[in-house]
């Protein structure tokens, strides 16, 4: 079976990877994804095992009706944004500010981008939050 968004090198190479690569599922593999999935085997094992990709075995789970996203982070509070505010404008990395809250550093940097683009342009950030102004 042939690709037509590949270039023949680029089917190859995943060809080689994946066993299984754009081949049709079989019932005995749907089968024995749906084992794995009971007996919660992590889908890169899943995908060695079958020889399918990680995003192939992830596409069937979701078929099957057996692919459960991860929860979404918990929500910010109102304190945790103004805490936030906070520490960043007292210099704090975005390593420390992920490592305070216990988010990655790209949801601090998108939190902080989200605040700032909800009290432009009539109102300054520091107004809204009930912050002191940025040291300049």
């Amino acid at each position: 079976m042939k690709s037509f968004f590949l270039t023949p090198e680029q089917y190859s190479d995943l060809k080689g990877r994946y066993a299984k690569f754009n081949e049709p599922w079989t019932e005995e593999e749907a089968e024995e994804l749906r084992q794995m999935a009971a007996d919660g085997v992590a889908r890169a094992e899943m995908a060695a095992q079958l020889g399918r990709s990680p995003n192939a075995i992830k596409l069937k789970l979701q078929s099957l009706g057996l692919y459960v996203p991860k929860p979404a982070a918990k929500p910010w509070t109102p304190e945790d944004e103004r805490l936030l505010v906070k520490l960043y404008r007292e210099g704090i990395s975005f390593a420390e500010l992920a490592s305070v809250f216990g988010r990655t550093e790209g949801a601090i940097l998108s939190r902080l981008i989200r605040l700032r683009a909800a009290v432009l342009p009539d109102i300054a950030p520091a107004e809204a939050l009930d912050l002191p102004p940025m040291a300049e």
